[in-house]
């Protein structure tokens, strides 16, 4: 395993794009690569041309969470305490361009005023500042905050996803606060080449998903709060990354999301 970083996976898919199209070289990571990142920072390859998604075997949700000191016990209480005091209407983010930044803008015009974004390079230093109570609120991806929630270091708010997280079943999601708007999420997938032959993709994605249907890895991936997939076939998971892609695209587009914001 290589695990190579930096320039929004644009390092990590170009060395992959760079090996033989045999199947001995994949590449795990969150589809946000492939339908979010790109719509912010110029890449050197299509996402939706150079990419084939084999498999997707687990889904990232988000949580809006709060620093612990917040007066506020809901998300009612957190959305009448920001209005009340809007010297704290500001909210952190781990990337400019990323679910976590458009996630607080779409919050704010839904919710009826405009919060000041405080961008940082990953969740890690964020979150600091949200534990803190230099900046209140913060939509992060659960994987990351759950540890810090269970801890009693975070306040969880609300959950953006289509159900309720098994990982925070006490919290309620976006939808059903009255935010069906904001309802988004990452898939963990296994990307390779699209020159890989159909056949040889298909073998990739049949011992994917038999090895993530594993009782331990299933356990593994419900302890980080990821939420275990059913399998579906190439030919769906290309248009589910296809159909974020393109409304990934038109919120960045709605919210004029870009790197000098």
């Amino acid at each position: 395993m290589d695990n190579k970083r930096g320039a929004g996976g644009n390092v990590a898919v170009t060395s992959l794009l760079s090996s033989p199209a045999d199947g001995q070289t994949i590449m795990i990571a969150y589809d946000n690569i492939l339908t979010e990142i790109p719509h912010v920072i110029k890449q050197n390859f299509s996402p939706l041309k150079d990419i084939k998604s084999v498999a997707a075997f687990a889904r990232s949700g988000f949580v809006l969470v709060g620093s612990p000191d917040l007066p506020a016990a809901d998300f009612k209480g957190l959305i009448a305490y920001l209005k009340a005091n809007p010297q704290k209407d500001t909210f952190a983010s781990y990337a400019v361009g990323s679910a976590s930044h458009y996630a607080g803008l779409m919050l704010g015009e839904h919710a009826g005023f405009k919060m000041q974004h405080v961008p940082f390079v990953g969740s890690p230093p964020a979150l600091i500042q949200v534990m803190g109570g230099q900046i209140p609120i913060m939509v992060d991806g659960i994987a990351t905050s759950l540890p810090l929630i269970r801890g009693n270091k975070l306040k969880p708010y609300a959950v953006i996803a289509k159900n309720r997280s098994p990982s925070l079943p006490n919290v309620p999601t976006f939808a059903e606060l009255g935010y069906p708007e904001i309802n988004f999420s990452n898939l963990a997938v296994v990307i390779v080449p699209s020159t890989v032959p159909s056949e040889l993709a298909e073998k990739i994605r049949t011992a994917v998903y038999k090895a993530a249907s594993a009782t331990p890895v299933q356990k593994r991936l419900t302890d980080l709060g990821l939420e275990p997939v059913q399998p579906q076939s190439i030919d769906s998971l290309e248009k589910v990354e296809r159909d974020g892609f393109e409304k990934i695209g038109k919120i960045i587009k709605q919210f004029n999301v870009n790197l000098n914001e």
